[in-house]
């Protein structure tokens, strides 16, 4: 009994505001730790992808971030509703640094645009080209490339061209 006390103990010592901390949620509890959270002014981040129109998925199925201030304890995150515990290694808490969280974000983000654009266009559509040597020609959409460029069939000379253009020239 008196290891679990001291246990307690220094992982009180050990929690501090405004770090991120590794947060383990309850299985598929993330939109409910999401919804308390923020109930509770808590500061957190949640990656997801963006999957068609639907609402995005959580990328780390079970976790999430969390950065609370002066005001929230463990205790009270902890004991959030979906939240299983904080993720730990021996006595020491799982953290992450401002400068991860944020390259995180931006990797997310990066992502999510891509997807939103990969979203725009579905194969078979017939797309206008508004800029480049093809101006003003119409086509019909094929596929979206890695590097941001898109396949697209064009009606030159009485024949279906495949063409490799910058995916901001079509509309």
């Amino acid at each position: 009994m008196i290891p679990d006390i001291q246990f307690s103990y220094n992982m009180l010592m050990d929690f501090k505001p405004n770090i991120w901390y590794l947060v383990k949620t309850k299985h598929k509890m993330e939109d409910l730790v999401e919804i308390n959270l923020t109930n509770q002014s808590i500061e957190y981040f949640l990656p997801r992808y963006a999957c068609g129109k639907r609402e995005g998925k959580v990328i780390f199925s079970g976790y999430i971030f969390v950065r609370p201030n002066s005001n929230h304890t463990y205790q009270s995150i902890r004991s959030t509703m979906g939240v299983n515990d904080f993720v730990r290694f021996n006595l020491s808490f799982a953290i992450a640094s401002n400068e991860m969280i944020d390259q995180l974000r931006a990797e997310v983000n990066a992502m999510n645009n891509r997807m939103d654009q990969t979203n725009q266009h579905q194969k078979g559509e017939e797309i206008f080209i508004k800029k480049g040597p093809f101006k003003e020609f119409s086509g019909i959409f094929e596929k979206y490339d890695v590097d941001q460029s898109v396949i697209v069939l064009i009606n030159f000379l009485r024949h279906h061209q495949r063409v490799k253009i910058k995916a901001d020239m079509i509309a």
